[in-house]
């Protein structure tokens, strides 16, 4: 035996643990590699990011430009905004223009979205997170962004928000759900595209209405002056408010209205029900003249300048208003063609 050859020591009972616990630790960081790995080829196989860092629409700021179509899908509704030569409209209303404020904000948006951290894979959880898919009658909300080729840019599913500066979304088709950074609009609600919420007076600018209610008399309110407190009637003769402010909700009902949505004024094929007309202190004066179609009321706008200084914002107006009819809620309409009857009485009783 060379001087070099020696017998190795036996290992002690301490040593022989060490050696299982470390085979042992090895063992386990194997299987949860293992595990990451196949976990990471599934999230690749379904579409999902294969990680929970880096942005939710890679290059976004080099294909934003390519956008054609926008659609969005939510459980109660669908919808598209198509690009042409004049801009984005919506097709479903007629064509009628989209706000390129809204376009602009959606764009900066999804430049903004990046991934913050992977969430469940169990689709029993996506409706916690909103995610879950509108086109199987869940509560989130499908955005894709297609070029005119067709070729899908951005398709995910938007769901709650975490806070002031996160969401929860899902690539669509995605098996795994992800909190991200960033936020985006409103997509769901067609009116907020439309700029359905660009009628907006100061109250206290109002001076006169004339009301033609779809039952009872027709009947006139006015202030004398924006000091005053409070409409007066002034027609029909014979009548009297019930209060002295009795009137004040139906004068200024016009002053600031949210439409609910939109369409040609050549498609409406409902009768007239009720006018509203009003006039303000700061040289504006219109008129709505409303027209039934089933239980919904549509207005038909006109807007004129009662001064030279008027003339601008009167024209502007009717740029947003000439050739549409704009939807009114129920409550919205009430206020605006309120029967005389519930703020009035016959002077003699």
């Amino acid at each position: 035996m060379s001087d070099y050859e020696t017998t190795p020591p036996a290992l002690t009972a301490p040593a022989m643990r060490r050696r299982r616990q470390a085979l042992i630790a090895a063992g386990a960081a194997l299987a949860l590699l293992l595990a990451g790995a196949a976990a990471l080829w599934l999230d690749m196989a379904s579409g999902a990011p294969p990680s929970a860092s880096g942005p939710v629409a890679p290059g976004w700021a080099s294909s934003a430009g390519r956008a054609d179509l926008i659609e969005v899908i939510t459980a109660g509704d669908q919808f598209i905004m198509q690009r042409t030569d004049a801009g984005w409209v919506m097709p479903s209303r007629g064509g009628h223009p989209v706000r390129p404020e809204r376009i602009a904000a959606l764009d900066e948006a999804l430049g903004g979205l990046s991934f913050a951290r992977a969430l469940t894979r169990d689709p029993a959880r996506f409706a916690r997170l909103g995610v879950d898919d509108p086109l199987e009658g869940g509560a989130g909300v499908r955005l894709s962004v297609l070029d005119e080729d067709g070729r899908t840019l951005v398709s995910l599913i938007a769901g709650e928000r975490r806070g002031e500066d996160g969401l929860y979304l899902r690539p669509s088709g995605a098996a795994r759900a992800f909190a991200v950074r960033g936020v985006l609009p409103d997509l769901a609600d067609p009116g907020r595209w439309l700029g359905l919420d660009f009628w907006d007076h100061d109250p206290a600018v109002m001076a006169e209405a004339s009301i033609q209610p779809e039952t009872g008399p027709a009947y006139g309110l006015k202030r004398s002056g924006p000091a005053e407190r409070h409409h007066a009637l002034t027609a029909p003769e014979g009548w009297r408010l019930i209060t002295a402010g009795a009137g004040n909700g139906v004068a200024n009902a016009s002053a600031r209205l949210r439409f609910r949505d939109v369409r040609p004024e050549q498609d409406l094929t409902g009768a007239f029900t009720a006018r509203h007309a009003a006039s303000t202190f700061d040289g504006l004066a219109w008129r709505f003249d409303f027209l039934a179609e089933g239980e919904a009321r549509w207005a038909r706008i006109e807007v004129r300048a009662l001064d030279p200084e008027g003339e601008a914002r009167a024209e502007a107006l009717n740029a947003r208003t000439r050739g549409w009819a704009f939807l009114v809620s129920p409550d919205a309409y009430e206020r605006l063609t309120r029967p005389l009857a519930e703020l009035a009485e016959p002077a003699g009783d």
